[in-house]
């Protein structure tokens, strides 16, 4: 995996430093998560976010504020349900495709797309204690989790940004009717993140 990371962050740097019209960004931060439908509430999972991207301008006009955002990031997902002492972690690898709009400014960035994610780890623990079973309660993909962010740059490369994100099919494995998503028939549990982070952008 770092290998595969590592290859990835030279081609997109390399890419950004050939076209003008590509730029390249490494990015850190912490998530805060919480699953909707296990009757649970408030964002008490910690997690880590990591990854790359590369955004480019839509047309001909390098400095269209239209741009497209590909990323590649290992986040982590979860909740804390207080009730049960129950810890539900699961950590992805998610590809985020995102259409974003830079303000006249240039120093603000505001993004809206998908982040799909396949599953790499999970684990549930309840009181301290591993559930053995637990690992295998969420699906293999967060397939549709839909993203918007913000981006403030802060000087010529360092930025800050956040981040919301909600999946839209469940993303556990049982069929619970803990809540829905757009449709009664929709059942299930969805990932709710909050992300907050640094970014170097060149």
């Amino acid at each position: 995996m770092k290998r595969i990371l590592t290859l990835i962050l030279m081609a997109l740097a390399v890419t950004a430093q050939a076209q003008k019209r590509f730029d390249f960004s490494v990015m850190g931060g912490a998530n805060m998560g919480q699953i909707d439908g296990d009757h649970a509430d408030r964002y008490r999972h910690l997690g880590l976010r990591a990854g790359v991207g590369t955004s480019f301008a839509l047309g001909s006009d390098t400095k269209s504020p239209w741009r497209m955002v590909v990323e590649l990031a290992y986040t982590q997902k979860g909740s804390y349900v207080e009730a049960t002492d129950a810890r539900l972690s699961a950590d992805y690898v998610e590809i985020p495709l995102m259409l974003s709009y830079t303000t006249h400014s240039q120093n603000l960035r505001l993004s809206a797309g998908v982040a799909p994610a396949l599953l790499v780890r999970s684990k549930v623990t309840y009181h301290g204690g591993e559930d053995p079973q637990g690992k295998d309660m969420f699906t293999a993909m967060d397939l549709l989790p839909v993203t918007v962010s913000a981006r403030w740059l802060l000087g010529t490369h360092l930025g800050i940004e956040g981040r919301y994100q909600n999946s839209l099919l469940s993303v556990t494995r049982e069929d619970v009717a803990g809540t829905y998503r757009l449709f009664r028939s929709n059942k299930g549990c969805f990932h709710n993140l909050l992300s907050i982070g640094l970014f170097l952008q060149f």
